[in-house]
Parts: structure tokens; C-alpha cells; sequence
């Protein structure tokens, strides 16, 4: 039984599934360096997503209402309120055969999403959780739509000079 139990986590491991091909992240999200805002003002975090090359992901908004767009989704804590997501333009890209291009990324590009830190802020250091979803295709076909976790960390300030 032991053994057997020992099999699996071997099969299950990650330099196991590696091993068996599982290929590496299509997309991978830069953490921004720590946010400082003082309460009762705004500041702002610059994200960097790398698309794997050879992959492309919808822009948002996406070129058709049936394509999935690139999402960054951030949720409030601790008194810091994000705001909409300001996306990068999308570059065109045609799929074979197609007479139309869809709006997509590919290679680098940068997400900015501007952030409220409410004036009863608690001064100190939180932590914001959230995601991007993303479908990612290549010439071919689309993958399952997926996302990554995310997480941004906010120093809050207070207007007093120390």
C-alpha cells in the first residue's frame, strides 16, 4: 500500500508532470513593486503580461461579443478601492482564411489600474487579491479559457509628516 501511495505522488509531482510534457504558462503576470498612496488619495499599478510566443489572447474589449477578452479583475480591501482597468490598444491579427482581423495582444504589454485609498484608510501595508482571465490561442486553435492569480501590495501613508 505504502508503495503504491508513493507511485502516485511520483506520477502527481511536478518535475513528474514536467517530465510527461506538460508545457510551461501561456501567460505570466509581472507582480507590480509595492504601491505607496496616501489616505484620501489615488495611485496607480502598472501590470506586465508576457504571452508565450507563438500565443495571442483577445484584447478587451474583444473584437466579437462571442470572444473572451483579457480581464483584470482586483478586489477592494482594507479601505483601497481599485478602479477600471485601463487596457492597451489591441494589435490586429487575421487567422487563415479569415476576411476580417480580431483585436488581440501578443508578446508584452502593460495593464494600469488606478487605485483609491479611502481617508480613513488604516495606514500600513495590504495585500489586494484578484485575477486575469484570459483565452489564449495560437494559429490553430484556443486553449481552454483559464486565469492567473494575482496579488498587489498597497502601503497606505497618512498625510502626517513623521
Amino acid at each position: 500500500m505504502k508503495a503504491a501511495f508513493l507511485g502516485l505522488l511520483l506520477i502527481l509531482s511536478p518535475s513528474a508532470m514536467a517530465a510527461a510534457g506538460k508545457r510551461p504558462p501561456v501567460v505570466s503576470v509581472r507582480t507590480p513593486e509595492i504601491v505607496e498612496i496616501v489616505a484620501g488619495q489615488t495611485g496607480q499599478a502598472h501590470w506586465t503580461v508576457v504571452i508565450a510566443e507563438g500565443f495571442h489572447v483577445q484584447a478587451n474589449p474583444a473584437s466579437q461579443p462571442y470572444l473572451i477578452p483579457t480581464k483584470l479583475e482586483l478586489m477592494a480591501a482594507n479601505g483601497i478601492t481599485p478602479g477600471n482597468p485601463v487596457y492597451p490598444k489591441g494589435k490586429p491579427y487575421r487567422l487563415n482564411g479569415d476576411s476580417s482581423d480580431l483585436s488581440t495582444y501578443e508578446g508584452t504589454f502593460k495593464i494600469d489600474i488606478p487605485l483609491k485609498a479611502d481617508e480613513q484608510a488604516e495606514p500600513g501595508q495590504s495585500v489586494l487579491h484578484g485575477k486575469l482571465s484570459y483565452q489564449a490561442c495560437d494559429a490553430r486553435m484556443c486553449l481552454a479559457p483559464t486565469f492567473v492569480s494575482i496579488e498587489l501590495s498597497v502601503l497606505v501613508n497618512t498625510n502626517q509628516v513623521h
